[in-house]
């Protein structure tokens, strides 16, 4: 197979990258356009040459004049960028990549080193992670993850890393992840929308020795849990919409790291972060910034808040109850069954060592029925001059029999209250058939 090559002549080599990955390129790389090398860099330093190319690949039949216009409207130097294209026939890219990636240094100890160059770190307690980045983005010398990788180093130099869960969110090739465990983590969940970097991240993890200690989920089965360091290095517009999601799956102190977005993006991201996080200083390389935060309290899980005396939401986090309970909140429903992979036995106690009125319902995920929904409505009318919370898993079962309850028992307006339960999720088969056949019986 032959691959269409874009060469792209800016001053803003990190730029290019992100426009040229935004219009499908299958690999974008950095190569000196004069003879000019950067031979030892400071630690941690990634920097690139003066002159610097930008090599965009692409599969052959791609329309470049398209990319070539978003360049030249996007780039700070886009009216004086120059482009030459090429058909280049294939080869093995991971051997170009291996022939032209050095060991990279972050911290005192941490080294990312192509697994044919391990022989050249010759640092006594070095800790070497092999990457083979395979399909998958994410090799240590884009600058977003040179700084994520230069923030592990230092959480593991100051001993907040030993022992800790990390939730890598857009994993790329899982660098990040098992540079954790290697610097001392005990377990990751990596979670990206590809499946080729889960397979990548699966691959590199065995390379590490670390396979036992990481776990790979696609991003539609992910379930928020409570972890100690989560980072993600994607782009800002995903990063300001998953806020809510990284936010509630994370425990109250946890330390949190946010790349992939532009110096100008900083703010926007910060913004929406800023409810439950306080941020130290940014951090910033080559026109890409990371933000570095510590959660003052996790977001609950998909929480929505119906009115004043009604909020529906996932499972909330031990350390969440006491905060509900001094906002008013004196009645409990939860609808999860004890197989949800967030379950807490022990809610009944807490609950009620709150003073909190708490009531169980667990309704099956596959087989919910009119018998489920008259008991729901049993226990809401029994609620009446109380605020509760009715939650479940992930606020999925709960939106659905509030929705229900708001229509049928309180009268509201189908339109309305559906605004609510799509916003939390759109109900598959089965229970959209739920919400149908309740409607057409209360109709009929």
């Amino acid at each position: 197979m032959a691959w269409l090559q874009l060469r792209v002549h800016t001053r803003h080599p990190e730029f290019a990258d992100e426009i040229l990955q935004a219009h499908g390129a299958a690999a974008v790389s950095f190569i000196d356009a004069v003879d000019d090398p950067v031979l030892e860099p400071p630690p941690g330093e990634t920097p690139l040459w003066a002159n610097t190319v930008t090599l965009g690949l692409f599969a052959e039949g791609t329309d470049l004049e398209s990319v070539q216009a978003s360049l030249r409207e996007l780039l700070p130097d886009g009216g004086e960028a120059r482009f030459a294209t090429e058909l280049i026939e294939d080869q093995d890219w991971v051997r170009v990549w291996l022939e032209d990636c050095p060991p990279l240094p972050f911290g005192q100890r941490l080294w990312v080193v192509p697994r044919e160059k391990v022989g050249e770190v010759t640092q006594a307690d070095a800790v070497i992670l092999r990457l083979d980045p395979g399909l998958a983005f994410g090799t240590g010398t884009h600058p977003t993850t040179a700084l994520c990788l230069q923030w592990l180093a230092e959480l593991a130099e100051r001993g907040e890393l030993a022992g800790k869960t990390v939730l890598d969110y857009g994993c790329g090739s899982g660098v990040l992840a098992i540079a954790a465990l290697l610097l001392g983590a005990e377990r990751a969940v990596c979670v990206d929308i590809d499946p080729q970097a889960l397979l990548a991240t699966r691959d590199n993890a065995a390379e590490n020795g670390v396979a036992d200690r990481i776990v790979t989920l696609p991003a539609e089965h992910f379930v928020p849990l409570p972890a100690d360091v989560v980072v993600a290095n994607i782009l800002a517009n995903p990063l300001i919409a998953l806020a809510p999601r990284l936010a509630s799956s994370i425990r109250g102190g946890g330390r949190l790291a946010l790349a992939g977005l532009l110096d100008r993006q900083a703010g926007d991201v910060r913004a929406a972060y800023e409810p439950w996080f306080d941020f130290d200083a940014d951090a910033s390389r080559d026109g890409w910034t990371r933000l570095a935060a510590r959660c003052r309290m996790p977001a609950l899980i998909n929480l929505r808040r119906i009115d004043a005396g009604l909020l529906t939401s996932g499972q909330p986090w031990p350390e969440q109850f006491g905060v509900l309970a001094q906002s008013g909140v004196d009645f409990v429903i939860n609808l999860a069954a004890s197989t949800s992979p967030n379950y807490l036995p022990d809610e009944a106690a807490r609950w009620q060592a709150l003073g909190v009125r708490y009531a169980a319902l667990p309704i099956p995920w596959d087989a919910p029925n009119a018998e489920h929904v008259e008991r729901f409505f049993e226990l809401m009318d029994s609620r009446r001059g109380s605020r509760t919370l009715v939650h479940c898993a992930l606020n999925l079962r709960a939106s659905v029999f509030v929705y229900l309850y708001r229509v049928l028992r309180r009268g509201e307006a189908r339109d309305g209250a559906s605004a609510d339960l799509h916003a939390v999720w759109t109900p598959d088969a089965v229970w959209q058939k739920l919400i149908d056949d309740t409607l057409a019986a209360a109709d009929g």
